[in-house]
Parts: structure tokens; C-alpha cells; sequence
């Protein structure tokens, strides 16, 4: 007897809420590739916690943390955005400007520059790979000049600089308000693994309850 395979979301669902599972599969449908954020020798936490906390809210799926970065999160800050997102993690700033340029992604680079568009006026029909760079000193020259464009948010005051975390939220929303980029959704597979990790998370005790299922599949398989 050969039973078919059934997804850990749907093993999970009969001990998630209908309400609940509605929501995840809402939630997975509506994430974006069209932006993702690359972080570059972020020092403080608390900023990276409040960059997690806006790419969830505006359903940006991918976060790569490149040179140095944080390995605790403020979740007082985050408010467990972390646990919805994608983020990975890869030292060597060359290695993500390659993967991304595969994929398809213009290289933007966010910059204080007197060359550079306000990202509202983005118009081209590729996916952003936004970059943002440390809290002192910026991005790196290595990014700077691995940028395909660069993106400068307008300032009318004496101030110049903004806080990393409030220039990601406001590119990444200004970005996302056009529907092109909004409308480079996650494959049928991406979502399917998205669903099975958050019910995963979303579940108590689902490790016990899988390897229960696991069990009993076995049991059945041998009769």
C-alpha cells in the first residue's frame, strides 16, 4: 500500500484554526520578490530588527545580511517578524551581486548622492536588490560600485543622512507602490515551502505531532 505525500501544511491544518490557515496562504500569496533587501556591515540590532519589521509588513519575502551583522534580533522591535521572512546569510559581498544579477535584479544602491533618483521614479521592469549599508559609514565602495543605480530620498532640511532602518521602509515602500514590482510573486514551490515552515511555527508541539503522522504512516505501510 503506497500512501500519497502530503505537504507538512496539510498535515498540519487539522490543528490549526480556519481562520488561521486562511490567513497564511492570504499572507504567502501576497509576498514579493519584485524587492529584497541587502544589508551590508549592519551594526545595531535595534536597526535591524526595525528592517524586519518593515519588509514583513510590506511583504518582502528575501533579506540577505552580508560583511558583518547582528546575530541577535530586538523581537521587542521585531515583533516576531523574523519568524515569517526569508533572511540569509552569506559574508562575501561578490557572492551575493553575482546570485542576484543571475536572478535578474538591477543593484541599487542607497546613497546621501547628488546623482542619484528618488526611488519612487524607478521605472524599470527588473526586480530591485535594494542595498544598504552600515550605520557610520554606509555601503562599502565594493557595493557602491557594484550598483547598477543609485537611490537618493529627497531632503528639505539641514540633516542629510536618515536612519538605515526609516530609508529601507521608506525605498521599500515607495518601490513596492508600483504594481510591476509588487507583481513578482513567489513560485508555486516558494509558497508551498513558506506555508509548511510558518504551520510549522504556527502549530504547538507540531515536531511531536509530524513524527506521529510519520508513524502511524509506517505502520500502515507495513500492514
Amino acid at each position: 500500500m503506497r500512501l500519497k505525500k502530503r505537504s507538512v501544511f496539510s498535515l498540519l491544518s487539522p490543528f490549526m484554526e480556519e481562520e488561521r490557515k486562511k490567513r497564511l496562504e492570504e499572507v504567502a500569496e501576497k509576498r514579493t520578490k519584485g524587492v529584497v533587501l541587502v544589508l551590508e556591515n549592519l551594526h545595531d540590532p535595534h536597526n535591524l530588527s526595525a528592517i524586519l519589521r518593515s519588509a514583513e509588513a510590506f511583504g518582502i519575502q528575501y533579506i540577505y545580511l552580508t560583511g558583518q551583522y547582528p546575530e541577535d534580533i530586538n523581537r521587542a522591535i521585531s515583533l516576531g517578524s523574523e519568524n515569517w521572512i526569508t533572511i540569509l546569510k552569506e559574508p562575501r559581498l561578490k557572492k551575493v551581486v553575482k546570485h542576484l544579477r543571475n536572478e535578474g535584479y538591477i543593484i541599487a544602491a542607497t546613497l546621501p548622492s547628488s546623482s542619484g533618483i528618488d526611488p519612487k521614479d524607478y521605472k524599470e521592469k527588473k526586480p530591485v536588490a535594494l542595498f544598504l549599508g552600515n550605520e557610520h559609514s554606509g555601503l562599502t565602495e565594493e557595493a557602491v560600485n557594484s550598483a547598477d543605480i543609485i537611490f537618493t530620498i529627497p531632503h528639505s532640511g539641514f540633516v542629510k543622512s536618515l536612519n538605515v532602518s526609516v530609508t529601507a521602509a521608506i525605498c521599500s515602500y515607495s518601490l513596492l507602490k508600483k504594481r510591476f514590482l509588487k507583481n513578482f510573486s513567489l513560485t508555486k514551490e516558494e509558497k508551498n515551502s513558506l506555508l509548511d515552515l510558518w504551520a510549522f511555527k504556527s502549530v504547538p508541539n507540531s515536531q511531536r505531532i509530524l513524527k506521529e503522522v510519520k508513524k502511524r504512516k509506517f505502520k500502515r505501510l507495513s500492514q
